[in-house]
């Protein structure tokens, strides 16, 4: 006889990732002390100014780090592990947003109408990622878009990011 325990689910990160160009610790952008952010890591690409930094606050920081920086900036909210929400703007005006792991962002509730198309997307991505510098692969882009976050959401912003062109440390250590 075998006796079935609860099933347990782990908790799950909620919060939020930050791509933005400064010549500062992004913990210093007035867009995330702003909403009194906790931050749990930054990574550095390169001998770049790009910064990714990962973090908490009841709010997320809006795209006013577009306007703080002088260069293209992205926001990707977690919402417990199972759904990615990016926002990204650009001084010359490209802003694109979509969710991650779809199939659970339906799960949410999220409205089908707010999806978009993913190859519409990944061709608007990629050209704010080639204003940011950066030389972006749009199918693997789009391949992203429509993946499922398995198991973490999370991966799927790691892979977004890198997909767009920006280079990270893999072992999520920061580049030095």
């Amino acid at each position: 006889m075998s006796v079935a325990g609860p099933t347990l689910r782990a908790i799950g990160f909620t919060g939020f990732f930050l791509l933005a160009r400064s010549e500062r610790p992004a913990t210093e952008l007035t867009v995330v002390r702003a909403v009194g952010a906790t931050t749990d890591a930054l990574w550095r690409a390169g001998n770049s100014d790009w910064q990714l930094l990962q973090g908490c606050s009841t709010e997320d920081p809006d795209l006013a780090a577009t306007a703080a920086t002088g260069a293209p900036a992205l926001i990707a909210s977690v919402f417990d592990s199972d759904v990615g929400w990016v926002r990204a703007g650009s001084p010359e005006g490209r802003a694109w947003e979509c969710f991650l792991s779809p199939v659970m962002a339906r799960e949410y509730g999220i409205p089908e109408e707010e999806f978009g198309d993913p190859d519409e997307i990944a061709g608007r991505a990629a050209a704010w990622a080639r204003e940011a510098g950066m030389r972006p692969d749009p199918e693997a882009v789009r391949a992203v878009l429509v993946a499922k976050g398995d198991p973490f959401a999370e991966d799927l912003v790691f892979d977004l990011v890198q997909a767009l062109g920006f280079v990270f440390e893999p072992d999520g250590q920061p580049s030095s």
